[in-house]
């Protein structure tokens, strides 16, 4: 596994560091400097716990790290009966290493509760991208732990070739830095920009790309496979009764 100078300086940061963010934009590496930092870890005994918000989440990150990772929920022993957690300060986790992926997606409550279970002793690894949506619950933990500069933290930034050939991904890394996404359109590719001269002319168009466009184009099925965001209720109830498969965010 060949790593880029900046992901050498993260992993040198990691490992004199008792608390670290890990952060940057989608295909910055954080997942391969996760697993190499982990391979470097257990060549030296040090016990690893792996978590996620999501069972999703959590599924991937054992994939990359070919290690066993969990939900915060199932980590913490969650009680059915009662809502609590079974794993606290009485009965704190076993590890010397906590890592937490998708650490944008935990809100207050949650990542109060996986603290109150981390000994004194553990390491923490937050890692995430900032410049995701907030958690679904209060608060916005990662972004505020980064902007609090009480713990070191590390942004990879190089978007690396084959990630390179995503225009998701380059108009992502765009738009953070201020620039104009790329617009123009190129066959094949994965990002499309459609423009239209006002919402009626939208709508239109939006019906015809997810009902006929897009399923000619793909083979997808316009209610299993294609999901419409909306990002304002008013545009989300204006599709509705056309498209049945939308999402408000």
């Amino acid at each position: 596994m060949a790593l880029a100078e900046s992901q050498k300086a993260a992993i040198r940061v990691a490992l004199i560091s008792k608390v670290l963010v890990i952060t940057g934009g989608p295909r910055v590496g954080k997942t391969t400097f996760v697993d190499s930092l982990l391979k470097a870890l257990l060549a030296k005994a040090v016990v690893i716990a792996l978590c996620a918000p999501t069972g999703r989440a959590a599924k991937r990150l054992s994939e990359s790290t070919g290690l066993e990772a969990k939900t915060i929920h199932r980590l913490l022993e969650t009680d059915p009966r009662t809502g609590t957690f079974r794993r606290n300060e009485e009965a704190p986790l076993d590890c010397d290493l906590l890592v937490v992926d998708e650490t944008s997606m935990v809100d207050v409550p949650l990542m109060r509760a996986l603290l109150r279970a981390l000994p004194d002793k553990v390491a923490l690894l937050l890692v995430g991208d900032v410049d995701q949506l907030p958690s679904v619950g209060p608060g916005q933990v990662l972004a505020d732990v980064i902007a609090s500069g009480a713990v070191p933290v590390v942004r990879l930034t190089e978007v690396f070739r084959q990630a390179a050939e995503s225009r998701i991904i380059v108009n992502a890394h765009r738009i953070n830095q201020g620039q104009m996404p790329e617009l123009a359109p190129v066959e094949s590719r994965d990002f499309y920009f459609v423009d239209a001269a006002d919402a009626e002319e939208g709508v239109r168009k939006l019906l015809a790309i997810v009902q006929e466009r897009i399923p000619k184009r793909f083979g997808f099925d316009p209610i299993r496979d294609i999901q419409v965001l909306c990002p304002m209720n008013r545009a989300a109830l204006v599709l509705a009764p056309s498209i049945s498969s939308f999402k408000m965010r």
